[in-house]
């Protein structure tokens, strides 16, 4: 319980300093309130514990002696930063000074990298208490009961609101659904295409831009509005589309569903999602990240103008998408660069534009996605070998296996793989196209070894252990943070 205690710890002091100084800083009142609500986690995380040791005569059983080292491991890191910012605020003498106006402001640039420093510290955790088991999710007070000023984070705010949105009724979650759904969809969302090449289109809905992803589905003729077959998959895509109505705007790389609608295209029937985009972006589309990888001028490849910690940002973004939807307790299973939009803000200057930077990516491409509730059927894997490198060598062979996490991050690691090398993996033909399954699996292993040069070290192992991920291990949620987000964070923070 060391760690927890450190924390705690820590955190309170922490949280008395940012209290003393919220009169003279937004910020600082923003963090004390975020940190009370973090330390209150904690001590709840602690209560089960002991309250768990009390029932069985003083001592933890094995699962619940198993379940607090892992959480205390997915927790480590936090707690060294935690107890760094503490000392930092103890060495300058900060609290045990008389708090005034004037101090505020006399020492404000080294207040505020301290605020940066605790905002960044508060932002990890609220994404790691979207990994925890769901156990120990279950015991943190319901958002919204609270009586005093703690503020919970987005991250977690949005996954309770996902998961409260598959725990209700058959009848309840119908209803909410219905509310998303709309009878009758404006023509221009109907007529357009919703992508011209590797680029999804931008539409207007209500005043906002958006973007549409469809689900399509073969009917029989007479599979009309009536028919079962119809009503059933009204009600899967009003489920996921209630789940992404769920998510607060800017808390991960995902984008917030504002609606649905059925699309009765006689060549292609489809239900189309509407997703809201986050600012208005420019230019009028919005581009894949296969696309900008792969962007030519003439006959020639755009070379990259964008800095590497940018690359490094991109990574951190997807793999914290991806832990949010495994901590929603949703499958992806159709990650590849075509699946990751990128946007750039309309109010930006050029220097903030492509070639010259990379914009915000958003996880897209939701056609297979899939509770973890449902049962995961095979499919056959595509023909072009372009398509099959995003798929694990477990669900290509004669008899694929069902779809685990595991086989999400190993899309992430050929996703991470290509970012890192600025380079469309067609270059490796020779390599990859004539490969069977587990010979594309060693492939992709070996030329990650060429991330060492562009990336470095620490980003080619994040990649290579993606890749090297085994047919049946199914890996959890703190695993995810442990082996990818913890050090991609670890990237990010050295380069700034």
């Amino acid at each position: 319980m060391d760690i927890f205690q450190t924390i705690v710890t820590s955190g309170e002091l922490i949280y008395h300093f940012l209290d003393a100084y919220s009169a003279y800083s937004n910020e600082a009142r923003s963090l004390a309130a975020r940190f009370k609500w973090d330390i209150r986690v904690l001590q709840q995380i602690v209560q089960h514990f002991d309250s768990r040791r009390l029932q069985n005569q003083g001592k933890l059983t094995e699962p619940d002696q198993k379940l607090l080292q892992e959480t205390a491991e997915y927790l480590q890191s936090l707690a060294a930063r935690v107890s760094a910012s503490c000392a930092r605020i103890q060495t300058q003498e900060w609290l045990s000074r008389a708090t005034s106006k004037v101090l505020w402001f006399h020492r404000r640039k080294e207040l505020q990298s301290l605020e940066q420093e605790l905002f960044e510290w508060t932002s990890r955790f609220d994404i790691r208490l979207v990994g925890l088991p769901p156990e120990l999710k279950t015991i943190i007070s319901p958002i919204g009961e609270e009586q005093d000023d703690a503020v919970p984070g987005k991250a977690l705010y949005s996954n309770r609101r996902m998961h409260r949105v598959q725990a209700l009724a058959e009848e309840a979650r119908l209803a909410e659904s219905r509310d998303l759904f709309l009878e009758n969809a404006p023509k221009t969302l109907c007529k357009t295409h919703l992508r011209t090449g590797s680029e999804y289109s931008i539409l207007e809905f209500k005043g906002e831009q958006v973007i549409l992803e469809s689900r399509y589905f073969a009917l029989a003729s007479d599979s009309g509005p009536e028919s079962l077959d119809y009503r059933l998959l009204k009600a899967d895509v009003g489920r996921f589309a209630s789940s992404l109505n769920a998510i607060d705007r800017g808390v991960v790389s995902l984008l917030k569903c504002v609606g649905y609608f059925y699309n009765p295209d006689p060549e292609r029937p489809s239900f189309n999602l509407i997703h809201s985009l986050p600012f208005p972006p420019s230019p009028a589309t919005a581009p894949t990240l296969r696309s900008l990888i792969a962007a030519q001028s003439g006959s020639r490849r755009i070379p990259p103008l964008h800095s590497l910690d940018q690359r490094y940002r991109l990574a951190l973004h997807l793999s914290t998408a991806v832990l949010f939807l495994h901590g929603s307790d949703y499958l992806h299973k159709n990650i590849s660069s075509e699946s990751v939009i990128m946007l750039f803000n309309a109010q930006n200057d050029s220097s903030l534009k492509f070639p010259n930077a990379l914009g915000m990516p958003y996880l897209v491409n939701f056609e297979l996605i899939r509770s973890f509730a449902l049962a995961s059927h095979p499919m056959e894997p595509p023909s072009d070998w372009k398509a099959r490198i995003y798929i694990h060598p477990a669900r290509q062979g004669p008899r694929p296996r069902s779809f685990i996490k595991s086989y999400d991050i190993y899309s992430l690691g050929v996703v991470l793989l290509e970012l890192g090398l600025w380079r469309p993996l067609e270059r490796f033909d020779g390599e990859l196209s004539a490969a069977d399954p587990n010979g594309m699996q060693k492939a992709l292993i070996k030329i990650a070894q060429e991330l060492g040069i562009t990336m470095g070290k620490r980003y080619r192992e994040i990649v290579q252990w993606c890749l090297s991920l085994d047919d049946d291990e199914d890996v959890q949620p703190a695993v995810l943070v442990r082996e990818v987000l913890s050090k991609l964070e670890d990237i990010v923070e050295a380069i700034n």
